[in-house]
């Protein structure tokens, strides 16, 4: 279970859709395409899934708000 962890503010993506906390996070990364062999989309959802602390949530976090940035995926 990953914990709880909320976007403050919430993130706006150019898409429409608005990530509230680590489970929208995540099934976000589900979504995307994957690539061949291991990509940097693989390693932000392994983070936020296997996170089990506040700081590994907080962590992942950071790495899929930097991964969303490269994808200029952010309103």
């Amino acid at each position: 279970m990953i914990p709880e962890l909320n976007f403050t503010p919430e993130l706006h993506l150019r898409d429409g859709r608005v990530i509230r906390d680590l489970g929208d996070a995540a099934g976000f990364a589900r979504e995307q395409q994957a690539r061949p062999g291991v990509d940097q989309r693989d390693e932000v959802l392994h983070a936020i899934e296997r996170a089990q602390t506040k700081e590994q949530a907080h962590a992942a976090a950071h790495m899929f708000v930097r991964w969303l940035e490269e994808l200029d995926a952010i309103k």
